[in-house]
């Protein structure tokens, strides 16, 4: 069998491509790690502030890994979309994205989004984001920045149909 610059090329394309899918799929995030990064991860997409406490002080990350627990295809897209969040971080210089500035974290999570759904950062960003809304607002810790003293839902706001006072 002779080489050929034919062989060459589509060698070197395959090699190319399993070296790229093993970067993004082969690799397994260990669970301590995954849990770190997901709880900086959704104490962005929803922080804490004065009446509230934010996602990630409340453990929401750990339901959005349970939830991913039960679809293999989530729980890669949540393998992949940390490891992709801590190598945008070792970027900025640090070890990974739990170890950036709220202000960093938030400029990472904004590059996700911006991506939209047609990419993987985009496609991560709103399943956590979506996840992470419904597991957060079920908690008593997250209903003293929305004003209740109960959950916002299914009593919501009675008032929707008068004018704004």
């Amino acid at each position: 069998m002779e080489f050929s610059r034919r062989r060459f090329v589509i060698g070197s394309l395959v090699l190319g491509c399993s070296t790229l899918v093993g970067r993004l799929c082969g690799q397994t995030v260990s669970l301590p790690r995954l849990e770190l990064a997901l709880q900086a991860w959704v104490e962005t997409l929803l922080p804490s502030d004065e009446g509230s406490l934010g996602a990630g002080r409340l453990n929401v990350h750990l339901d959005v890994i349970e939830l991913a627990s039960e679809n293999k295809q989530y729980q890669q897209l949540l393998e992949i979309g940390i490891r992709w969040a801590d190598t945008e971080a070792r970027k900025l210089g640090v070890e990974g994205f739990a170890e950036l500035s709220p202000e960093q974290a938030e400029g990472l999570v904004s590059l996700a989004e911006s991506m939209g759904l047609q990419s993987m950062p985009g496609l991560f960003f709103y399943h956590t984001l979506k996840d992470a809304k419904r597991v957060y607002f079920a908690r008593k810790g997250s209903w003293g920045g929305v004003g209740f003293p109960h959950a916002p839902q299914p009593l919501g706001y009675m008032d929707y149909t008068e004018a704004p006072k």
